[in-house]
């Protein structure tokens, strides 16, 4: 079973790559937990029919104050689109509920007068990362961002190898962008 932390702050971005074994100073074992559920929730939005379109990277959001979640995809050309979620829906209801803990976990991390209002984490079904500095995965030109700078991302639970962040670390070329 793979280890993995969380500091009570956030690590400088060139310390941390999420794919790597982040042997970060501490472990906190409910973010651990908390974690791992989630990753099984998502799990099944990667399994679909189509190899090309289907998502790839999942990125979730969740708004405290107004309880609003988002789900956003991006497939294997980075095309991003939004998933509805169906609060009535046993899945769905799953990653809702995993995404609100995780996500309200994290935003203590932050001091209360700089705390983020919307703050999301991104995975392939495997791991699960926050950019600390950018933490709403829903906002545009986000994955663009991460394109750039992927060690902007700290990993709660690491990403599997082969998986969608390894799309992250893969220099891109202004023609395989523009796909």
């Amino acid at each position: 079973m793979m280890q993995s932390a969380v500091l009570r702050s956030w690590p400088d971005a060139s310390e941390a790559d999420p794919s790597d074994s982040m042997a970060l100073p501490r472990s906190d074992a409910l973010l651990d937990r908390i974690a791992a559920n989630f990753c099984l929730a998502v799990r099944p939005l990667f399994v679909r029919s189509d190899p090309v379109a289907d998502p790839l990277l999942i990125a979730t959001l969740h708004d405290p104050r107004t309880g609003a979640m988002g789900l956003r995809c991006w497939d294997r050309a980075l095309r991003e689109s939004d998933l509805p979620l169906d609060r009535g829906r046993r899945r769905d209801h799953d990653i809702i509920r995993t995404t609100a803990i995780l996500t309200e976990l994290l935003a203590v991390r932050w001091p209360k007068p700089v705390r983020p209002n919307r703050i999301g984490v991104l995975t392939d079904g495997t791991g699960v990362a926050i950019a600390p500095a950018d933490p709403c995965p829903i906002e545009p030109g986000w994955i663009d961002r991460r394109l750039a700078d992927p060690r902007g991302l700290t990993a709660l639970k690491r990403f599997a190898p082969d998986g969608g962040l390894a799309v992250l670390r893969v220099p891109r070329t202004a023609s395989a962008a523009s796909q």
